[in-house]
């Protein structure tokens, strides 16, 4: 069975710099932030409300995305943390934490 490639739908130019983790959170949430007004408006404008169902599970998909970038930035550091000092406690400690904010992300 042939293997399936993974493709990334984030568009960068050709050359340039992935955006750094933090930057790219702050833009997610400058988005959601946007996502939010337009709603205040169209509850404002009295649109149906189907539409403005929609434009609210945008943002709940929006919120996990940048929940999602969040936890996977944790994970790195914990593992970083990890690597410094590989002593037991440590290790658990850090697994722990890891996995209650894994716990605690919305799903």
């Amino acid at each position: 069975m042939p293997s399936k490639t993974i493709r990334s739908t984030r568009r960068t130019r050709v050359g340039a710099e992935p955006p750094a983790p933090r930057d790219e959170i702050i833009k997610r949430l400058r988005r959601i932030e946007g996502q939010a007004r337009g709603i205040q408006r169209m509850i404002e404008e009295e649109r149906a409300c189907h539409d403005v169902l929609d434009q609210l599970a945008a943002i709940q998909q929006a919120v996990r995305g940048v929940s999602a970038l969040v936890a996977q930035k944790y994970a790195l550091e914990c593992i970083e943390s990890i690597q410094e000092d590989a002593s037991d406690a440590k290790t658990q400690a850090t697994a722990v934490a890891l996995v209650d904010a894994i716990l605690r992300a919305p799903r």
